[in-house]
């Protein structure tokens, strides 16, 4: 509790003389008497000396003691109705009961009524239990060893990245997709978003399907959200050409393969697919052939021929495999197959760093991307075609398949050296030397009965299928992850007329107000945003008190309450004939998620107080991940704790800024602006705030 004056206990003498008062003249009674009843009371001293006083005879009564209360001599303590009496008769003190005012209440579940200020304090309560039982089962845990799901095991790739990486040469991925968000549990390199009007667009929040972000956790997974992909170790690069539907015009596509070109990319994942022959996007492919750049495509899902650009010959055309070790029932098939690779029931990453299980071959592609980033990186003097056929040459039989066989890590890794010293040409030459992978298939039967391996519709339809399917940290379903994620990118869309740091920056993590003399508590801004967002914008006019809202001013609280106003009005055409309660309540606790993410943008500062800030000069612009990258890494911690308080349907403030930079930050060198003061102001402190924070920029 904080001691702000002196106190010290009541004494027994001082007790009993107040009982005796109390009772005046009259004598005891022999009998038991009842404890008299006890209320709350305000009481307010004369100067700090008549606090003192008070606070030593009332010491075991008094229940709140803050900073504020006590610079102002002010005290709360419960007592009975005489020991009130007493006080009252000092003419040095003010006495007054604690009474409920009436205003701005709001229903509890047991009926009774209770003022926002008391509910909000409720919920701050249950935040830091949460928080301190977070904590407790953290220290109670031990490290554990990785648990790879069936899909790696099938191929041998379980633990083969930690034993094959060590001090090995970088090789450069791109997921040609939807985008790959910067998320806990894969390490991005660089990203580039080839959409028209998306530029803006966080790296936090740029898949805006899940498509590619899924596809990069199966090549690169680092284990953080429990999805381990082939090779943490690779370059990852997203490379943005398809929309929120997953899909691009050729020429998009076509500009992706070049810009892959352009930035020496070894290994482009194309989890996509056309049945229309284009000579443009072949002339594309082959030019990147040429470039010495291995292309592996997707076969395709509707059980017909393979399409394009896995069906051109410079492009390994990827087949999808069940559990059982046979070709999924989906999986187009073809004399132009390379390999095939699990594509049933594939558990990968989802947005925010959850968990999604999904089904297709754009997801059997990208597990033949992580082997040959294993194979390649061992000499990236190799050609592709080395890589392509010493995968080709390794896979394992499948029964029934004459096209292709199933993908084998181990053994083109056993092989990789009598393979090198045979390869000549462009070719194998003695094939005969090498003996032929004739182990079977591994099959795992559990996984076709496994309720938490049941499949949910991907809203896009053709590139697979999507659901929660166990609980992550944040244990939120994926209905509600696409709904937050639509409101996460919200803020940057030209249509909410939010876009713009400079105009609106309590939708962007900013600490200048437009007018250019008043502040911005951002920290105040995302506790507002998500605790109204609480109550699903039902009745967003009667919050008319900014002190609800600890570090608040009321201009911008004005003007953010005006902007949500104006938000309702729009949810019947943003969520369709998914405007609910609920879903309004995830779509504005993602509005919040965006300010959050981009306090690391746009109020930070390089370690001398430099000002990160947007610029034309891409390698220290603002939304670089690379430039001061840990900004992110506190950023993605942030909101994953965010969501944690999303589930407990709680609202998010500094309390998780600092979980976030106590767990990330580390000895980082960037500063983030008036984080100190915002927080305090929100009503927490830690010492990890005086280690981050900068008053202004330079």
């Amino acid at each position: 509790m904080y001691m702000g004056k002196k106190k010290r206990s009541m004494s027994v003498a001082l007790a009993v003389s107040m009982f005796c008062s109390i009772l005046g003249g009259f004598g005891l009674e022999t009998k038991a008497q009842e404890p008299a009843a006890e209320k709350a009371y305000v009481i307010i001293a004369e100067n700090d000396k008549i606090y003192e006083e008070v606070a030593e005879e009332i010491d075991t009564d008094i229940t709140v003691e803050t900073p504020v209360l006590s610079e102002n001599n002010v005290l709360i303590a419960d007592l009975t109705e005489g020991e009130a009496k007493i006080l009252s008769e000092r003419e040095d003190v003010l006495i007054e009961e604690d009474i409920v005012l009436s205003g701005s209440t709001i229903k509890g579940e047991s009926g009774n009524a209770y003022t926002m200020f008391e509910r909000k304090e409720a919920l701050k309560r249950k935040k830091e239990e949460i928080y301190q039982r977070m904590e407790e089962e953290e220290n109670a845990s031990g490290e554990q060893d990785p648990e790879y799901e069936w899909n790696l095991q099938a191929i041998h790739a379980d633990g083969v990245s930690a034993e094959e990486n060590e001090s090995q040469q970088k090789v450069k991925v791109a997921v040609l997709d939807s985008g790959v968000d910067y998320v806990s549990g894969i390490n991005l390199t660089g990203y580039v978003n080839f959409i028209e009007g998306e530029e803006a667009l966080s790296p936090i929040f740029q898949d805006l399907s899940g498509h590619g972000t899924g596809i990069a956790g199966i090549i690169a997974g680092t284990g953080e959200n429990d999805i381990y992909g082939v090779n943490p170790d690779v370059e990852l690069y997203s490379v943005k050409v398809l929309d929120e539907c997953n899909r691009a015009p050729l020429s998009r596509i076509i500009r992706g393969i070049y810009w892959c070109m352009e930035n020496d990319i070894d290994i482009i994942n194309m989890s996509f697919g056309t049945t229309v022959c284009s000579q443009a996007l072949k002339q594309a492919v082959s030019d990147a052939y040429a470039a010495n750049i291995l292309m592996v495509g997707a076969a395709g899902n509707d059980g017909g021929e393979v399409e394009y650009p896995a069906a051109f010959e410079e492009v390994m055309a990827v087949a999808a495999a069940n559990a059982q070790a046979q070709m999924s029932d989906f999986s187009n098939e073809g004399e132009e197959l390379d390999v095939a690779a699990p594509g049933d029931k594939i558990r990968t990453t989802g947005f925010f760093g959850g968990n999604v299980v999904t089904h297709g071959t754009s997801i059997a592609v990208p597990h033949v991307t992580g082997v040959a980033s294993l194979l390649w990186e061992k000499d990236l003097s190799k050609s592709n075609e080395f890589i392509r056929q010493l995968i080709n040459f390794s896979s394992r039989k499948m029964e029934g398949m004459t096209e292709c066989g199933l993908l084998d890590a181990e053994y083109a890794l056993e092989i990789y050296d009598e393979f090198s010293q045979n390869f000549k040409d462009g070719e194998l030459k003695e094939n005969n030397i090498i003996p032929e992978n004739v182990k079977t298939p591994e099959t795992f039967d559990y996984v076709e009965e496994d309720e938490t391996y049941v499949e949910g519709r991907w809203h896009t339809g053709r590139h697979g299928e999507i659901i929660d399917a166990k609980k992550d940290a944040h244990g939120l379903s994926t209905e509600v992850i696409e709904i937050v994620k639509q409101g996460a990118v919200y803020p940057d869309d030209k249509k909410s007329f939010w876009n713009g740091s400079i105009n609106n920056p309590w939708w962007h993590g900013r600490w200048i107000h437009p007018d250019g003399v008043s502040e911005v508590n951002y920290v105040a801004a995302i506790d507002m945003i998500t605790y109204i967002a609480l109550d699903g914008g039902e009745d967003i006019a009667s919050y008319n008190d900014y002190k609800l809202f600890e570090g608040m001013s009321s201009k911008v609280f004005n003007e953010i309450k005006a902007d949500l106003l104006s938000l309702n009005a729009k949810f019947g055409a943003l969520l369709s004939t998914n405007n609910t309660r609920k879903n309004r309540k995830y779509f504005m606790y993602g509005c919040a998620l965006h300010t959050l993410a981009d306090i690391f943008a746009h109020s930070t500062t390089q370690g001398n107080g430099t000002f990160i800030d947007h610029t034309d000069n891409k390698e220290i612009d603002a939304d670089n991940i690379k430039y001061y990258g840990r900004r992110y890494n506190v950023a993605k911690e942030a909101t994953l704790y965010s969501l944690i308080m999303l589930k407990q349907d709680l609202y998010t403030d500094g309390a998780e800024i600092i979980q976030a930079l106590k767990a990330q930050y580390q000895t980082a060198s960037y500063k983030i602006i008036k984080i100190k003061k915002y927080v305090n102001e929100n009503g927490y402190s830690d010492p990890i705030l005086s280690q981050v924070t900068i008053s202004s920029p330079k």
